[in-house]
Formats: C-alpha cells, structure tokens, sequence
C-alpha cells in the first residue's frame, strides 16, 4: 500500500502567483491570505524633536541614542527607561549614529562639523574627525551607517559619502547620483544593505521622498519619510512622519513589493533602526520602543483558483486533499474542486494577479490553464469545510515545530472522476485577522479499496462516490500505519526520529534524558552519545555535555594545573629580607628566598590544595534551573572522588576573546593598580607602564600598531 499514490503540491511562491486571485494576496514564506489594505491615514503629527536624531546598537544590544536639541547621547541596556532631556551636552547638534562590527560608535557632530569615533570596548574616544576644509567650509555630517568594518558619512554642503574606519579615514566613498524624482530634494539618511549604500532623499517641508541607492538606481517613492533601515533579508523599512504606519518594500527582481505596514506607538519623528532581535527600533519622548501590530484590515472573503492538476490518466478518482494553514478564531477556509477529461479549456478564466505580489508571472504561456467559465458556473462543487487533523502532518513520522502556527487539515476531493482538478480556496475573516494558507496537496489516485469489494456495490457512480467516501477515513489510517512500518528506520535517526520516540532510542544507547535539556540538544546528545562514552569520566567528556546544554565556551580547569612552575627561586621581593646564602641555613630549613622547595604551605595538604578538584567556568549568568541542571550534569559524569566548584562568571567575561592563561580570562591590571610614577613605586610591582587599550587581542597581526602594550 506503500507508495502507491502520488501527489500533486501547490507550495511555491512562482506556483501561488500563477492561480487567480480574488481579493487574496501572496504570503512572504509563501502562500496565500485576505489581500490587506492600509488603514486611512491621519494628518501627521508636528515632530517632537530638533530634526533627525540618531538611533544605533552595539552586539550588546545596548542601545544609543542621540539628542540634537541638548547636545548628548545617551545609552541604556533597557529600551523603556526614560532618559533625561533637562541636562545640556557639550556636542553641538549630534545627529547621525553608527556601531561597526569592531564595536566602535561613529557620532555625526552636526554643528561642529566633525566625526567622533569611540571605542566602546575601552569605552574611549579615539579620535574626532573634521570633515570641512578650505574648500569645503560648510560641509556637514547627517548620518551614519556600518559599511564594509567601519562607517559610511553622509554629507552635505556639497552631498558626498566618506569612508572611516576607526582610526582610518576619512577616505572617499562612493559616488552620489542624484535619483530620477530627486530634483529638488536633498539626501538626509544613509543606511547599508551587503555593502550597497542606501540613500533617502527628502524635501525641506516633508512631501514625497524618494529611496534609492547610491548610484541612483532602484528608485523607490514614499511621501511624508523620514529616516530608513534594511533588514538583513533586504527588506527596506521607511519610517515616516509621527502619527503615520512604517512602510515595508521587499525586493523582487528589479520593482519593490510592498509588505504590510507596521504601526509606530508614540513615534516622535527622531530616529528608526533594526534592533539585534530583528525587531524595529524607534525612538519616543520617554525612551525607545518597537513595533508590535500591523496598520492594515482585511476584506471579508477571498478566493483562490488554482491552475489545472493533472493526474496523468483518465478517469482519475482523486483522493484527499491536505492544507497547511493558520486559521485564527473567527475566520474560515473552504475548499471547492471541479474535475474534467477535456483535455483543452475553450473559454478559461482571465488570471488574476494577487493583490499584493508580482504583477506578471515569468513565461506565462508555461502555466497550465484556469477552468472554463461555463464548467466553472454549472459543475462547481459545493464548498466544504476542512477537518483538522489531530495527528499533526499525513507524511510518515513528520512533526509540527512547537513555533509553526500552521496545522494540517483535510478534506475528501468531492467530484467526478476526471484526469484534471481545479481547487478553489474560499477564505473568509475579519477586519483584523485573514486565515493564511502555506500550501496543498492533493492525492492521486485516492484509494482501491473499492476494488476488493463485489463489483456491484461500485456499478452505479452514485454508490461508487458513497463507496469512496465512506471507506477514505478508514483506509487513511491503515495507509498512514503502513507509511510509517515502511519507514521505520526514521525512529533509528536522532535527527528525524519524533519527539515522543527520543526517550525511547536514548534508552537503546544506555541514557536517561532530562526533560530540562531543550529537544534539539537532546537529539545533539543522542547523536554524540557513543563518541562521548569513549571519553566518559574526562574533562573533555564533561566540557562536551556542558556546552551541549549551554551554548556558551564552558571551560573545565583542574587545580593542579594552577599549581605553577617547580624549582626554587633565588632571592626575595623588593623591599623584602636579604635572600639566605646557599649551604647557610637554607641548607637545613629547605628555604631558598621565599619559596619553599618541597612540601606545602601551611595548614595545607596536596589533597586539599590541588589533587582531585576542578573547576567549572560558566561565562554567562544562568538561570535557577539551569544551574541545577549543570550540577546534575557535572554530579552524573565527573569522577566519584573529584570535589568541583561551579562559577558563573556573568555576561562580561570573554572566553576566546582575551587573552587568558589556564584560567584568566584578562590580561591586565586591576581597578587597584595605578600609573607608575618614576622614583616612587617599583615597576610592576606597585603600578602599570604605559595605558591600556581595553579589547586588544594578543596574537592578531591583524590590528598590530592600532594598541599600547603595558
């Protein structure tokens, strides 16, 4: 029974795109829902502010923000806290900001006509770069974005782009062409997608605004914007002016495709960016908020008429139909179909495009037709509910993500027999929620077993429908059982096996799960098992299983290992006793200056100092359950007789980053050394020569010359 059907698969964007829309509109992932229309629009809002403003993160999801008005930027680790506007700076109209990936912020300093360019490692500033000369007297920088390990400038009084990175720079950009439309605007916003510099062009009292690249290419209109961000997947996001939705443009070839518009609460006209999340950051008069709900309502129904499915014979019985869709409270989906043995369509039905998606498909004359007008008025089948089916997808062993909204449902394909199907979906929602279909399948042929029974129960085609219909939910079972015995070897396989079947193979290997480790890490953990019993009861055995668990650089370090280097040393500290002579009384009290050869210190033993005890280093903060976790971990895999100490060492420690020596992490000084002073203390001992440059790296020639040693 296995394997003797096949289907037919509607799930592509390019095969969507190809059936009529009625009122429907193609989904981003693929598929189709209610075609959304914007909201009417009110009169924007006055801007809260002294013009544009500056929004940037750093990989620490610390957020900076800037106020031209008082002169300062600010930072927060918490994006709603409400950061003061009463206390004057000393930058005069900073407006543009900009975090490259060496987490250095650029700061465009407006009314001074300069760049400042600070290291947020060492949190210092490098250097403060003019950008107006001689011949340029009233050149200014605007705005600022990562380009290529550093920061693009944009720049007015003339327009142009300029290069920095860090200490570097500044160096000439790329060129500035004015965009068709752009006449009479000027270009105030910057933004960078995979090294393609973005510009927005705007008027002095708002009114259309054009985005486009550098180059001027890829124009784009879009009235009333006012900064812009580009999503790592290219997605162009225009914020407007307070009180107005942000607009979405995906790229398609060489148009933009609209996306829905997302609404800003409180926005105040500053600044918008990407947060790290993914989500849109903007700015308000209390803090920074982002964007949760989409400004669009839906029709009330809709409809989709898929292109002609063919069997491939005649007289085709199809089977069932099965629909990935998310279907919210309050809105439906039916499903109609209409079946022929005609193998040409004499008056098809026009194409419709979707509401909002490509407007014209690549070589139309490739789709197969739509259904005739006079078969689609008089044969159409009734529409039918769906059935959603409890046991998740019909494919063998196949599981739904705990973070897929969509859910399988199913419905018997009721009509004639007939080489070719059409399938009309009819959606209907709400002002505010649309079902949303991913994709079909439809099997054929549907099932024989008909075949088994006497022919007369089947002679009629009345009866032989009733006959199908009838005996379909019981032979899907038995074919779904006989899917799943034919792809038994799936429960063998960590990686596919289901989710309820895990405990079950982990106990063929020897291992007990914990249902605290996520599932993925199970699975990890199946799969590793037999490579991690070979070293079982080592500290590499151990830093494996933690950072299955964790996914975090956990480090194991033995004791013995910090026990530093054997042999006496000769002489004392400075300042100290005059160093003991040799066959003196170093002879018979074993001490040669102050260390001891042999033995241990006081009130110590070798078991209590260093044998048999270790240490696990945690660089991260977490949480209650976690850290019973690891301590089950470490209590079920280390040594009988090892004594451990577990260290959570936070968020700011950078295992891999800084230098570290068997244990430390940071070279360097700590917040009680002081500068030498020459004649007064005794280098290193009491003080450090020269500064240090926090966030250097030992060992990459990469950054040689760009820090201090000492």
């Amino acid at each position: 029974m296995h394997g003797d059907r096949a289907l037919s698969v509607l799930a592509d964007p390019d095969q969507w795109a190809r059936c009529r829309h009625e009122s429907t509109a193609l989904l981003d992932e693929g598929g189709v829902c209610l075609a959304w229309q914007p909201e009417p629009e009110p009169e924007p809002e006055p801007a809260d502010g002294y013009g544009p403003a500056g929004l940037a993160f750093d990989r620490w999801g610390r957020a900076y923000r800037s106020y031209p008005r008082t002169g300062r930027v600010e930072t927060g680790t918490r994006t709603t806290a409400a950061l003061g506007a009463d206390r004057p700076g000393t930058l005069c109209v900073p407006r543009g900001l900009a975090v490259d990936p060496a987490q250095r912020l650029y700061i465009c300093e407006s009314g001074a006509a300069a760049v400042h360019v600070v290291d947020l490692w060492g949190e210092r500033l490098l250097r403060r770069v003019p950008v107006r000369d001689r011949v340029h007297p009233h050149r200014r920088p605007l705005d600022a974005t990562a380009h290529r390990g550093g920061a693009a400038v944009l720049l007015t009084r003339p327009e142009g782009i300029v290069l920095l990175q860090g200490r570097r720079g500044p160096l000439r950009g790329p060129a500035l062409h004015r965009p068709p439309g752009a006449e009479h605007l000027r270009p105030t916003r910057l933004a960078d997608h995979a090294g393609v510099l973005y510009v927005l062009w705007t008027g002095p009292g708002g009114g259309p605004a054009v985005v486009a690249r550098a180059d001027g290419s890829r124009a784009l209109t879009v009235p009333d914007a006012g900064d812009l961000g580009l999503a790592p997947d290219g997605t162009l996001v225009v914020a407007r002016a307070p009180g107005l939705p942000f607009r979405r443009f995906r790229p398609d070839t060489a148009t933009w495709v609209e996306l829905e518009p997302l609404r800003p609460h409180g926005y105040d006209g500053g600044a918008m960016t990407l947060a790290p999340d993914g989500r849109i950051a903007y700015t308000t008069p209390t803090g920074i908020a982002r964007t949760t709900s989409a400004a669009t309502r839906y029709p009330p129904t809709g409809s989709v008429i898929s292109y002609r499915l063919d069997a491939g014979e005649y007289r085709t019985r199809w089977g069932r139909l099965f629909l990935d869709a998310c279907v919210p409270h309050g809105t439906e989906v039916r499903v109609s179909f209409l079946t022929t043995d005609e193998d040409t369509v004499t008056d098809a039905l026009p194409w419709a495009p979707p509401g909002h998606g490509p407007s014209t498909v690549p070589h139309p004359e490739a789709t197969p037709p739509l259904p005739s007008r006079t078969e689609f008025d008089g044969r159409l089948s009734a529409s039918g509910a769906l059935f959603r089916r409890p046991t998740g997808r019909e494919w063998p062993w196949a599981q739904i993500a705990p973070d897929d909204s969509f859910e399988t449902y199913e419905a018997p394909v009721q009509a004639p027999p007939g080489r070719y199907l059409w399938v009309v979906l009819r959606l209907r929602g709400t002002r505010r929620a649309t079902p949303r279909v991913r994709g079909l399948r439809v099997e054929r042929p549907g099932h024989r077993l008909a075949a088994q029974l006497p022919r007369s129960w089947s002679r009629d085609e009345a009866d032989a429908e009733f006959l199908q219909r009838f005996l379909a939910p019981a032979e899907g079972l038995l074919h779904e059982l006989d899917a799943r015995a034919a792809l038994r070897t799936v429960l063998l396989d960590p990686t596919a096996t289901p989710q309820e079947a895990l405990g079950w193979l982990a106990s063929l290997l020897g291992l007990v799960l914990d249902r605290r480790w996520p599932v993925a890490t199970r699975r990890a953990l199946i799969g590793q098992a037999y490579d991690l019993f070979r070293i079982r009861g080592t500290a590499a055995c151990l830093e494996r299983l933690l950072r299955l668990y964790l996914p975090v650089p956990v480090g194991v370090v033995e004791n013995w290992r910090l026990r530093g280097l054997g042999g006496a040393v000769l002489g004392t500290g400075p300042g100290g006793p005059p160093a003991p002579a040799v066959g003196g009384g170093a002879a018979t009290g074993g001490a040669l200056g102050r260390f001891t050869v042999g033995g241990t210190r006081p009130g110590e033993d070798g078991y209590t100092a260093t044998a048999h005890r270790f240490s696990v280093l945690i660089p991260a903060e977490p949480t209650a359950e976690q850290m019973d976790v690891v301590r089950t971990i470490v209590e079920t895999h280390k040594p009988a007789h090892t004594v451990v100490d577990l260290c959570p060492l936070g968020a700011g420690m950078r295992i891999g980053r800084a230098l570290h020596v068997g244990l430390t992490s940071v070279v360097g000084p700590g917040a009680a050394w002081a500068p030498a002073v020459v004649g007064a203390v005794r280098a290193g001992e009491d003080g450090v020569v020269g500064v240090p440059a926090a966030g250097s790296r030992v060992g990459e020639t990469s950054i040689a010359g760009a820090v201090r040693v000492g």
